[in-house]
């Protein structure tokens, strides 16, 4: 089924928009939950972006940059979080006895 207007598409760009600065922000304070849970949610979105894609790409004539540019957004907060979330259990496993 097509998309049937920009409405979806906006949406998904808004959500991976604040996920991004939500990352952000869980980096910024090393918080390994925080970061696990929007981890999570940034799954989530992408799996969501990839089926927006795959409708737009299937004959709605609904251009699919934005939900590409969304698309690498997530793809790199998730990138960016897992290195972080490794850099903290490296740090924990040098602090443990």
């Amino acid at each position: 089924m097509p998309i049937q207007n920009n409405h979806e598409i906006q949406q998904l760009v808004e959500v991976s928009e604040k996920l991004e600065h939500a990352a952000r922000h869980a980096q910024n304070n090393a918080d390994p939950q925080e970061l696990q849970h929007l981890q999570t949610q940034l799954r989530e979105v992408q799996n969501k972006i990839q089926d927006a894609r795959g409708k737009a790409i299937n004959g709605s004539g609904t251009s699919t940059e934005p939900l590409f540019e969304a698309q690498l957004r997530v793809e790199q907060s998730q990138e960016q979080m897992e290195r972080v979330l490794n850099n903290l259990n490296i740090q924990q496993d040098n602090v443990q006895p």
